[in-house]
């Protein structure tokens, strides 16, 4: 299906598409994924029957624009991209799934906006956008690449003392925007599930070990909150996406009192 594009902040173009009628659910994809992602799992053919479906590549994947800068990745930016394309679609109010990337970057606009009515945030923690091994990660990823990204746009990169697989990285053109991407989740605050303003449904897999700890070591607070967890034996991180016929049934009656 060809993608419509909303402009966000700063003129940065942002595709999606829309699918069925009913409330509207707007999906946010992974790290390095695209919109496609919930196409290929299944998720839109069965959703769009009870619900307006929008589908959205974030900034700096798919089709969406790709900034260079690192700072055209910080979290008000990608908010603000989300409420873009839901004006351009023409709806006030939806609920809104995230799974991986696109679930910590959902934790911000649901406790930012009211127009978001419900919010599914799957397989990651609370917290930063970035903590113990995926900081580590990260920071590890913006000390070896943003030296070599400055080095490149000034001229005076020596190519040959990069390795194979990094020069082919740096040819290939997608080091000049996931490294920004990636490097700007090291600013992005901490949440703590009471600063949802609307009713969260938090699933964890039972074997994502990363979330399930945060999961434990917060639950007490869950009570305090708009936070309900589910936890789904048996589930990877990469399950908790592909597995279709054991997360969507947990999810349609949760955002199916979406009003909006």
């Amino acid at each position: 299906m060809p993608a419509h594009f909303a402009t966000s902040d700063g003129g940065t173009r942002i595709a999606y598409e829309k699918t069925g009628s009913g409330p509207a659910v707007v999906l946010l994809h992974g790290g390095a994924q695209s919109r496609q992602t919930w196409q290929d799992a299944g998720y839109v053919d069965r959703l769009s029957s009870d619900f307006t479906v929008v589908a959205m590549d974030l900034r700096g994947h798919g089709e969406s624009d790709k900034p260079t800068r690192v700072e055209a990745y910080g979290i008000d930016r990608h908010c603000q991209d989300i409420l873009s394309v839901a004006d351009h679609v023409g709806i006030e109010r939806f609920a809104l799934w995230g799974y991986s990337f696109g679930a910590n970057t959902g934790r911000y606009l649901a406790a930012k906006s009211e127009r978001v009515t419900r919010f599914v945030m799957v397989g990651v923690p609370f917290g930063p956008g970035a903590s113990g091994d995926f900081r580590r990660t990260v920071t590890g990823v913006r000390d070896r690449w943003i030296p070599l990204l400055r080095a490149q746009s000034e001229g005076t990169l020596d190519l040959e003392s990069l390795t194979h697989p990094e020069r082919a990285y740096l040819q290939s053109a997608r080091a000049q925007h996931e490294v920004p991407w990636l490097t700007a989740i090291l600013d992005w605050d901490e949440i703590v599930p009471a600063q949802l303003l609307c009713p969260t449904l938090w699933i964890v897999g039972g074997k994502n070990p990363v979330a399930l700890e945060s999961a434990r070591s917060i639950e007490p607070a869950l009570a305090n909150s708009k936070v309900l967890l589910c936890t789904i034996d048996g589930l990877t991180h990469d399950m908790e996406m592909s597995d279709i016929d054991n997360v969507l049934p947990r999810i349609q009656g949760f955002i199916r009192n979406t009003r909006g």
